[in-house]
């Protein structure tokens, strides 16, 4: 008969990221964001009580099931859960863990502490500790990147797609108006000439009703990078680039524009509108790829 055991351990980890308060936050406490870095949520009931439960695993292997429950929760400030995390039929760990989020010149420290009870060798403080640093390193890029010297903004996003599928959401008027553009927004074209010179018109209709005349002309177009620039205001030039990786596509996505006024203005919108992009082509590579 296997001899059980129990092993305790505390750890902390630090993270900077060089964003807004309000969207490392909403990292943890909105579906969607958290969905970027995290295993997505089949429950995501996000308040004090309140229960997310998630199971995944990597292809071929054993199925982890998270369960976790919020103790507490400050807004922009701290999030306590308890958690449990099963193998399989079987329960490795059970933990307490404490995120702090702390405002700082070099940008947003978040402050992980994790106190958990590990189960029988199935899993190690150490072997915890590494994972949730790639998970926060995750959540990093799931921000974005934002570079104030060169007025750029940069998204990076691995889809479960190949990279010819993906070309075609970009290139294809009839896809590229399924997901073009932030949450809730709805395209109509006018003109797309697909060339270099060539020119995108179309209007951007807002949820509120609004609608957003944008003019693009094409400098580049081809199954590994595709560059435009916007011509109505704000000018900005957009590189989207496609590299094959493991199976599916990286694309990133820079934003750059062309005044310092226009970056530090428009990047707090920006940096999240890119990442509803993304998120939107992402799910219609889902739908295309099912």
């Amino acid at each position: 008969m296997k001899q059980r055991f129990t092993t305790h351990s505390t750890f902390q980890i630090e993270r900077i990221y060089r964003t807004s308060l309000e969207r490392v936050f909403a990292a943890w406490s909105d579906r969607g964001a958290k969905a970027r870095w995290f295993q997505p949520a089949e429950v995501f009931d996000f308040r004090v009580g309140g229960r997310e439960f998630s199971r995944g695993g990597p292809p071929g292997g054993p199925v982890y099931t998270f369960e976790a429950f919020y103790q507490e929760i400050v807004p922009n400030e701290r999030l306590v859960y308890t958690y449990s995390l099963d193998q399989g039929e079987v329960r490795i760990s059970v933990s307490i863990a404490t995120i702090e989020l702390k405002p700082t010149s070099d940008g947003i420290k978040l402050i992980f502490t994790e106190q958990g009870t590990f189960f029988d060798g199935h899993d190690i403080p150490e072997q915890r500790e590494h994972g949730t640093k790639e998970l926060l390193d995750l959540l990093g890029k799931s921000l974005g990147e934002s570079n104030a010297d060169t007025f750029e903004l940069v998204s990076r996003r691995k889809l479960d797609a190949p990279r010819s599928l993906v070309y075609r959401a970009w290139t294809e008027p009839e896809l590229l108006a399924q997901w073009w553009g932030p949450n809730g927004f709805t395209n109509t074209f006018h003109t797309f000439d697909l060339r270099p010179g060539g020119v995108w018109e179309y209007t951007m209709h807002g949820p509120n009703g609004a609608d957003y005349p944008n003019r693009s002309v094409f400098h580049e177009i081809g199954p590994e990078c595709i560059v435009l620039r916007h011509e109505s205001r704000p000018h900005f030039i957009l590189t989207a680039t496609f590299e094959d990786v493991d199976g599916g596509t990286e694309i990133t996505f820079r934003q750059t524009f062309e005044t310092e006024e226009e970056y530090t203005q428009l990047k707090p919108v920006c940096e999240e509108a890119n990442e509803q992009n993304l998120d939107r082509l992402g799910l219609l590579m889902k739908r295309l790829s099912e």
